[in-house]
This record gives C-alpha cells, sequence and structure tokens, in this order.
C-alpha cells in the first residue's frame, strides 16, 4: 500500500552517486493512479523494474521453500542469479546510465536531496525516475520539494520527501541504503587495517 513520508529524520541516509532524472508534476497527477509515468523509460529500465517486481513477489515463497528443501532453495537462487547478471549487463548498455547522468545525492526511505543549477519551489511536485548503483535498481517514483537552499557557487540544495511511494520501492531503497552501509563499514576496516 503506497505511503507517504512525513519526516525523513527517521531513516538512515547515504550520500551515493545514481542516475537521475525529474520533471514536474502537478498534485493531482501524482495521486492519479491509472496516469501513465511521464518520464521515458527504456526497456532495459522496464526489465529490470519487472524483475525486482517479481522477485518481491516471490521472496516469500523462496523463504517457504527452502524450509522444506535447501538443495531447491540453494538451485532457484542460482537461477535467480544468473538471470540478474543478464540483466545487469544488458543496463550496462543503457545510454542513460553513462556518467553524464550521474548525481551525486543523499537517500534515505523517506526522500533525497541533489544539487541542481536551479531552485525548485517548495510545495512543487516531481516525477522521479532513479537508477541505484552497481544493482541497476531502477524506481520510477514520486516527490514533493520540501525545502531547498543556495550556495555561495549558485547550487541549490534541493531536499524531497517521497509521496505515494509503494512498498516494494521502499523496501528497495532500504535494502541499497544497508548494502551501501555495510560496504562502507568494510572499506573502513579495511582502511584500519592497511595502517
Amino acid at each position: 500500500m503506497p505511503v507517504s513520508v512525513q519526516d525523513n529524520r527517521n531513516f538512515y541516509r547515504i550520500e551515493d552517486r545514481a542516475g537521475l532524472e525529474f520533471i514536474p508534476v502537478s498534485d493531482n497527477f501524482v495521486n492519479d493512479e491509472n496516469a501513465s509515468f511521464p518520464i521515458p523509460v527504456s526497456t532495459h529500465f522496464q526489465l529490470l523494474n519487472q524483475l525486482r517486481a517479481i522477485d518481491a513477489d516471490n521472496s516469500q515463497l523462496l523463504r517457504s521453500i527452502g524450509e522444506k528443501d535447501r538443495n531447491l532453495q540453494t538451485y532457484l537462487k542460482g537461477t535467480d542469479q544468473k538471470i540478474e547478471l543478464l540483466a545487469q549487463a544488458l543496463v550496462s548498455c543503457d545510454e542513460s546510465l553513462k556518467n553524464e547522468h550521474l548525481k551525486t545525492i543523499t537517500l534515505s526511505e523517506g526522500g533525497l536531496s541533489f544539487h541542481h543549477y536551479e531552485s525548485i519551489e517548495s510545495g512543487q511536485y516531481l516525477a522521479i525516475k532513479l537508477t541505484l548503483l552497481p544493482s541497476c535498481i531502477g524506481l520510477l517514483l514520486y516527490g514533493k520539494v520540501v525545502n531547498y537552499s543556495s550556495d555561495s557557487s549558485g547550487n541549490h540544495l534541493i531536499n524531497i520527501n517521497f509521496e505515494n511511494i509503494d512498498e516494494s520501492s521502499r523496501s528497495l531503497i532500504a535494502r541499497h541504503v544497508l548494502l551501501y552501509q555495510a560496504k562502507q563499514r568494510r572499506e573502513n576496516q579495511d582502511l584500519g587495517y592497511s595502517h
């Protein structure tokens, strides 16, 4: 069930690089369940979205299978990993993920922030196409600008809360944040051991 996240302070945040595209939309558009997503989406992006949705739908079933037959669970996980590798190879060819489309973002389950050359007024709704790397998780989201600030160089820090985010997308972001934090801890430990 979609939820609107009001307060981002309750979520872990990471600073990351991600594929990010967005356009302004009206609040009526955000709340219209029949509206098509307004940003063009490549077939690679759609493929990954569909695979993620299937994974989310099947995760409970896979756990249940594992309780009865560990060998079958292991085999199914291996098959899933092969499909994942093929999908990531396809997406690596996607032009939208070239460096010029990557942005540094701060991300949590509740929203994101990023620097932009133009200000975006508080209260503005946005359609957001977000691709998390290196897993190439593709998310189609809506957000609302809660505030923005400007720095001395003229860049604007845009802070967004996600609107009507579905549980599957929220879970994918939470998992990405946790994996990113675990990777950072490992890297910090490795640096500590090298001195």
